[in-house]
């Protein structure tokens, strides 16, 4: 389920078993060094698990340390007490510092996660797909994001964050990527993102963007709407439909 956070990314994976994964939780970053009016995790996150009768998540994931996908964790973790907080880069920086501190601060246990890595979580195999574990630090932290597919039966999620160019290319270069049934698509549908390769060798049925109602950055860019387009794959958007969910028993997708 894509969450509607506005300009960000908020995604709640319920796992055959029950188990429930959020993967990043909204956010917006300071405006003219004042702390913004809403908290996306316990403004907006929380009040939709409650509708649901959700109380506890299992699994915390961050695709990478920028506001508008960790902004809400430190609300969720004090709310829900997570168990785990999956990680890919952490750079130093303020999100992810004051993250950290909360998760600490809960028990809650900080696993990170490279590519190569598989295993069963919840009746799902989970394939970490990036970052690469050696690899120096992106100048561009999107391309250190928490990129992972998520496989049920004959179905396959894939979640990949802010991933753009630089971080496809490497995907494709070292053979990692596959044809899967459903894309997160990266960086809210930027231009920098979802190349012609990129999404020629992922091919999916459908692409989920994840962005804000008229927002700033043109998201999803017109020429990546095209793209999909061309190929005859729907795109559900949070800024046209809101809320988004794909659900799967292992063969069909509804």
């Amino acid at each position: 389920t894509a969450i509607d956070v506005g300009q960000g990314d908020g995604l709640l994976v319920t796992f055959p078993d029950g188990r429930l994964m959020l993967m990043d939780a909204g956010g917006f970053p300071p405006i003219g060094g004042r702390a913004p009016g809403i908290d996306t995790g316990e403004d907006v996150i929380a009040p939709y698990l409650w509708s649901r009768s959700i109380r506890k998540i299992d699994i915390l994931a961050m695709s990478h340390a920028q506001a508008d996908h960790i902004g809400g964790f430190p609300s969720l973790i004090r709310i829900f007490r997570p168990t785990e907080l999956w990680i890919g880069g952490t750079p130093d920086v303020e999100p992810w510092q004051l993250l950290y501190e909360t998760a600490s601060r809960y028990n809650v246990q900080v696993m990170a996660m490279f590519s190569g890595a598989q295993f069963e979580y919840g009746g799902v195999r989970v394939r970490v797909l990036s970052p690469f574990d050696g690899d120096p630090p992106a100048r561009n932290p999107n391309n250190d994001s928490l990129t992972l597919e998520l496989i049920y039966g004959h179905r396959s999620f894939l979640l990949t964050g802010d991933i753009e160019r630089k971080a496809e290319e490497l995907l494709l270069e070292r053979g990692v990527l596959r044809q899967v049934d459903v894309l997160k698509v990266g960086h809210h549908g930027s231009r920098t993102s979802t190349t012609e390769a990129f999404l020629e060798a992922v091919n999916p049925i459908y692409g989920i963007v994840s962005a804000g109602y008229a927002n700033r950055f043109r998201h999803p860019h017109p020429t990546v709407v095209e793209r999909f387009d061309s190929k005859g794959i729907p795109l559900l958007r949070t800024d046209v439909h809101g809320l988004v969910t794909i659900s799967t028993d292992g063969d069909r997708l509804f």
